[in-house]
C-alpha cells in the first residue's frame, strides 16, 4: 500500500475542495441550503468545511450508485457495509494508519 503524505485537514485543501464546490455543484438547481446558527456559520474555515464534506457526500453517492449500489443495497445491505467497514478500521489501527 502507498503512503499517502496529504494531511486531510489542510486548511488549504480544504479551501481548494471547497472552491471546487462553489464553482461546480453550488451552480446546480436546487441549490443545497445550510441551516444553523449564522454566528458559527459565518466563518470561513466553517463555510470552507461544509462545502467540502458536501462535496465529498455528493462524490461518494456518484461512485456508490457507478458501482451498482442503489436504495434497497442500502437497506439490506448495511450490516454487511458495517462488517466491512469495522474490519477495515481495524486493519488500519492495526498498521499504525489510526
Amino acid at each position: 500500500m502507498q503512503s499517502q503524505d496529504t494531511d486531510l485537514r489542510d486548511p488549504e485543501l480544504i479551501a481548494e475542495l471547497a472552491e471546487l464546490y462553489s464553482q461546480t455543484i453550488s451552480t446546480l438547481t436546487p441549490r443545497i441550503m445550510v441551516h444553523g446558527d449564522p454566528g458559527v456559520l459565518s466563518g470561513t474555515a466553517t463555510r470552507n468545511m461544509i462545502r467540502t464534506l458536501l462535496l465529498a457526500g455528493i462524490r461518494a453517492a456518484v461512485l456508490w450508485r457507478q458501482c451498482g449500489g442503489n436504495r434497497l443495497r442500502l437497506i439490506f445491505g448495511r450490516r454487511g457495509m458495517l462488517e466491512s467497514c469495522a474490519g477495515l478500521l481495524r486493519e488500519a489501527r492495526l498498521h499504525g494508519v489510526l
